[in-house]
C-alpha cells in the first residue's frame, strides 16, 4: 500500500526531466521557494535563475527578482537566505545572489474554505461509516471536506 506523498513530490520528478539535468537545482527551488525562504522572504522575493561554474554543481549564482524597495534589505540578508539555502540541499548549492529589481510575480492569496452543507456533511458520513481506522477515516474526511468545498 502507497502512502500519501505531497504534490511537490511528485512534481520534481517531471521538472526534473522538463528542466534537464542542469536546472533540476532550480526546479527544487521553485516548489520550494516559499518553504525554503519562509513567507516573508517569498511575498518579496523569487527565484528567476539559477547558475553554476561550468562543470560543477556548487558555488552557484542565484538570481531573485524583486521589488527595489526590497532589494537592500534582502541585500543585507543575503548571509541568512543563503545559510537557508544551503541548509535546504546540504550544502554549499548557492554561493552569491544577484538581484533584479522587478517586481516579482504576484502570489495567489488562498480563499477561506466554506463550510460544508448538512447534506454534503452527512453524504461524506455515510461513505466513511465501514472505514475502521482513525488515522485513514480522518485522512479521508479532511479529503472529501477539500473535494465538496471545491466543486461548488
Amino acid at each position: 500500500m502507497s502512502r500519501p506523498r505531497t504534490l511537490a513530490a511528485l512534481i520534481q520528478p517531471i521538472a526534473r526531466r522538463s528542466l534537464g539535468k542542469a536546472n533540476a537545482g532550480l526546479g527544487a527551488l521553485l516548489t520550494d521557494w516559499e518553504a525554503i525562504a519562509g513567507a516573508d522572504l517569498a511575498g518579496r522575493a523569487a527565484p528567476e535563475r539559477l547558475s553554476f561554474p561550468r562543470g560543477r554543481r556548487d558555488g552557484g549564482t542565484l538570481v531573485l527578482r524583486t521589488a527595489p524597495a526590497d532589494a537592500l534589505e534582502i541585500q543585507h540578508d543575503e548571509p541568512r537566505i543563503l545559510e537557508r539555502i544551503n541548509g535546504h540541499f546540504g550544502y554549499r548549492a548557492i554561493e552569491a545572489l544577484k538581484l533584479i529589481q522587478a517586481p516579482p510575480p504576484a502570489r495567489k492569496r488562498k480563499a477561506a474554505p466554506r463550510p460544508l452543507s448538512p447534506t454534503d456533511e452527512s453524504s461524506l458520513e455515510a461513505a466513511l461509516s465501514r472505514v475502521d481506522d482513525p488515522d485513514l477515516r480522518a485522512r479521508l474526511a479532511s479529503l472529501g471536506r477539500s473535494i465538496f468545498q471545491k466543486s461548488r
